[in-house]
């Protein structure tokens, strides 16, 4: 039986992550690419706090194993 996974991408831009989710669809990496925009994270970066909006891809493939 195959093993799927969920992959998650945060990306600076929806332009980003439509770049990204195309290409992986058509490089048949990924059966699916869902982009959620905006999303707001906030996170720690060489000692800051940052708050910034960005874009969330969901990646849905095979679990390639070893």
């Amino acid at each position: 039986m195959l093993n799927y996974i969920v992959v998650f991408i945060t990306t600076s831009s929806i332009n980003e992550a439509k770049k990204i989710g195309r290409a992986l669809v058509e490089e048949k990496l990924v059966a699916c690419s869902n982009i959620i925009s905006p999303i707001r994270s906030i996170y720690r970066w060489q000692g800051k706090i940052c708050d910034d909006k960005e874009a969330l891809i969901i990646l849905k493939t095979k679990k390639k194993t070893v």
